[in-house]
């Protein structure tokens, strides 16, 4: 059985100083190095894309989140 993780932006749009045709927008991390972060992993993909939601209307940074099927 799959699990579901949620993700985010490492660098939310416009806070990264690469020049333009080198943004790392989509790259996304599960849990920041060095920080407090939870990792968020559900067995149901629907309660993975709630958590998501929940984050992405907390988060003042612009970051934006996604729901990653992590096999098994």
């Amino acid at each position: 059985m799959a699990k579901y993780r949620v993700v985010k932006q490492l660098l939310p749009k416009g806070q990264s100083k690469d020049p333009v045709w080198a943004v790392r927008n989509n790259a996304y991390i599960a849990v920041i190095s060095g920080s407090s972060d939870q990792l968020w992993e559900f067995t149901e993909e629907r309660d993975a894309w709630m958590k998501m939601v929940e984050l992405s209307g907390s988060d003042s940074s612009g970051r934006l989140y996604d729901v990653i099927e992590v096999p098994e």
